[in-house]
């Protein structure tokens, strides 16, 4: 019964390490795994059009707000289809994943 306790605490702690995300642009496993599911056909392309991930390419939309950068993921816009593709995507997910991808590297 202790080794079982002890077995779910380790795992619950690990987990709550790799989940949270921290003031020094750290992502959690869950958006890297989505960027690379849904983000990086286009995002890690440069004959695709899309504003490379971890790239100055995104200075420019930054200053445009994050609720618009937010909005048009969601709506699409230009080649970018609605929720790039990401059905299981929820808002806060698509602001992860941008910020992520505008993290320069």
């Amino acid at each position: 019964m202790h080794r079982l306790l002890l077995l779910v605490l380790g795992l619950t702690s690990q987990l709550a390490f790799t989940t949270s995300a921290t003031a020094n642009d750290e992502v959690d496993e869950y958006t890297v795994e989505l960027y690379e599911l849904y983000c990086t056909a286009c995002h890690a392309v440069a004959a695709s059009g899309a504003p490379q991930a971890f790239t100055s390419d995104w200075q420019d939309r930054l200053d445009k707000g994050m609720d618009t950068l937010v909005n048009n993921s969601i709506t699409g816009i230009g080649n970018m289809p609605a929720m790039g593709t990401c059905g299981e995507c929820a808002a806060e997910d698509m602001e992860d994943l941008i910020r992520y991808m505008a993290q320069e590297k």
